[in-house]
């Protein structure tokens, strides 16, 4: 390998070094939203110590009109000061210095993201009585290390065109990933060469990995009248194969893993099996990394995924391979009024998978293979010749080129219509609410559905720059309100697809609550209002009345009582992405905290 040149290796080490700021930024983010503003240990501007503050922050208050933000660290003694732009009520804040630790006879020194991490780590072992997480203080070195190669190979255009060509930059651009979450780009036990070949922010693309099974091996499921092996075949080659198989494709990440299963290599040994290795033209990875696209076909492929990616092992867990497409067929058939009542807005089945089912195995080793080789097919939409799709999660993100690609999307339209900024951002804001927040709030409401429009889930349609259409997508993780869909309208799922599937009236309205507000609308509104505390307060004013509009033309006694309670300033459920890894939980354990809500009280 060639030395770097002097300039390279500038470059790279700038890479790293942002990559570092992000991790920062992640973490400050996590820390005040889920313990800081809980236990009222968030400050804006108190003096303490000011006289001593370093002369960053002092800079940043004089040039920049900064403000500064005072963690504290009760348990520690410590004090977290970091310059931000102005105050949010949401705790989106818009970082302008690096951040300093210290306190009472302790100087302030500046903390990168290791120091960082070490700090606030330390704080939660005292504050929860655990041990020091060391696996989690490796994971955020991770996300650290890979971001910083994303950022590496991320283009800097940010023009990503018309159409399925820019609906692909969109799922391939999250270089950042998660702005609240402490790991957003974890992946582990992967070797960094596969990281490279597989990776959506390096505009991956590869082939997949084949195996020969036997008909009778074959477990798959559809809840329409064709087989899923015979709509998954329409998506693929057409390959040689011995009388009596058919070929079933894995993401080929995940075939090392299956050839590394005992059954597995009893099967190839025997013949049972073939390994056919790659094929056929390549695929994309999305935004998820498991779930795969190719331009010009009717489907995507979620495939199973047996790598630790941010906090979850991403496999087809094999209930869940049976409510993607139980829950696609109900959907299709019984709610049938959310679509004929939001027309612009399209769900993305999941109408069949297919994986392997060795029946004379033990039920350990048949579960085993089952998610092995589990695969979900998701439908595409028939997208419009005159619309652009974007994944909202590539919209409302930072890029390494600069703004979020929704504040140039904004800009675009308010010159092509002759207005200014603000009012094109309202424009764009009330389009987007109307596509995405009235729909969710019916299907909860009047149907019990419970979907989770987090910025991965959701697709928008756009034309000539606003939103007129929206899909929602990973039908995998709807639920269903028990009361509106007690077991005899469930009688197609088995009793574990089935509870895996309810949850209650509190539940529900956390999931949607922080998927809908938090996750989603919440960035949309940092992102459009960066800047501009005025226009931000306008656009929470601008969803204050949607709502009240939408209760006006669709509403209930349940979707009454929920607006009251979000126009009348309660809290709102925020997901404990960090708690979560600190205690050790697995995402479906996942609790919720008090986030102040923008909508002050009446």
């Amino acid at each position: 390998m060639s030395a770097q040149s002097p300039a390279q290796a500038f470059r790279r080490q700038r890479q790293h070094d942002e990559a570092g700021a992000r991790s920062i930024i992640a973490l400050l983010n996590c820390y005040c939203r889920e313990v800081a503003s809980p236990a009222g240990e968030l400050q804006l501007d108190n003096p303490f110590g000011q006289r001593a503050w370093p002369l960053a922050l002092k800079h940043a208050q004089r040039a920049q009109g900064a403000r500064v933000l005072q963690i504290e660290l009760s348990r520690s003694g410590y004090r977290i000061l970091v310059a931000v732009a102005r105050p949010s009520p949401t705790l989106n804040f818009d970082y302008r210095s690096q951040p300093f630790g210290g306190g009472f006879g302790k100087p302030w020194q500046p903390l990168d993201w290791q120091a960082l991490a070490r700090l606030l780590l330390s704080e939660l072992a005292a504050r929860y009585r655990q041990s020091f997480n060391d696996e989690l203080l490796a994971q955020i070195g991770n996300s650290v290390a890979l971001m910083g190669e994303f950022i590496v190979g991320t283009p800097t255009a940010m023009d990503w065109g018309q159409g399925e060509a820019a609906y692909l930059r969109s799922e391939q651009a999250l270089s950042f990933g998660h702005a609240f979450h402490p790991t957003p780009k974890s992946r582990e036990g992967i070797d960094l060469a596969s990281i490279r070949r597989y990776s959506p922010e390096l505009g991956a693309s590869f082939q997949l990995h084949f195996f020969a099974v036997r008909r009778e091996d074959l477990l798959q499921q559809s809840h329409l009248e064709v087989e899923g092996m015979e709509l998954l075949r329409r998506q693929l080659p057409a390959l040689a194969l011995p009388p009596g198989y058919q070929a079933l494709p894995v993401h080929p990440w995940q075939a090392g893993h299956i050839r590394a299963l005992a059954p597995v290599q009893a099967a190839l040994a025997s013949g049972r099996l073939l390994d056919l290795g790659p094929a056929g033209e390549d695929w994309y990875p999305t935004a998820s990394v498991r779930t795969l696209y190719q331009p010009g076909r009717d489907g995507f492929l979620k495939c199973s995924l047996h790598v630790r990616l941010t906090n979850c092992v991403r496999k087809n867990a094999w209930y869940e391979l049976e409510s993607a497409v139980g829950l696609s067929g109900l959907l299709a058939r019984q709610c049938r009024a959310l679509t004929e009542t939001f027309p612009s807005l399209t769900l993305m089945p999941e109408p069949a998978f297919v994986s392997v089912d060795f029946r004379d195995q033990p039920q350990a080793q048949r579960i085993e293979l089952q998610e092995a080789f589990g695969l979900i097919l998701r439908q595409k939409p028939c997208w419009g010749a005159d619309e652009t799709p974007l994944l909202a999660g590539a919209l409302f993100g930072d890029s390494p080129a600069g703004e979020a690609p929704v504040q140039r999307l904004v800009a675009h339209l308010a010159a092509a219509r002759g207005l200014g900024y603000r009012d094109a951002a309202l424009l764009w804001f009330d389009a987007y609410v109307e596509q995405l927040v009235h729909p969710v709030l019916y299907a909860l409401c009047r149907l019990g559905v419970v979907f989770e429009p987090h910025l991965q889930n959701v697709v928008v349609g756009l034309r000539e720059d606003l939103p007129t259409r929206l899909y929602l997508r990973d039908l995998e993780g709807t639920k269903l309100v028990p009361e509106l869909w007690p077991a005899e309208r469930l009688t197609e799922l088995s009793p574990r697809a089935r509870d895996s599937v309810w949850y209650d009236a509190e539940k529900s309205w956390q999931r949607v609550g922080y998927c809908l507000l938090i996750n989603n609308l919440a960035q949309a509104v940092f992102h459009l209002a960066r800047q501009d505390g005025d226009l931000e307060r306008s656009l929470w004013r601008r969803l204050a009345a949607s709502l009240e509009l939408y209760q006006r033309r669709h509403g209930n006694g349940r979707s009454a009582g929920l607006i009251a309670q979000v126009l009348g300033g309660e809290p709102w459920p925020n997901k404990t992405n960090l708690l979560n890894r600190v205690l050790k939980r697995a995402d479906r354990g996942s609790e919720y905290v008090p986030l102040p809500s923008p909508f002050p009280n009446p």
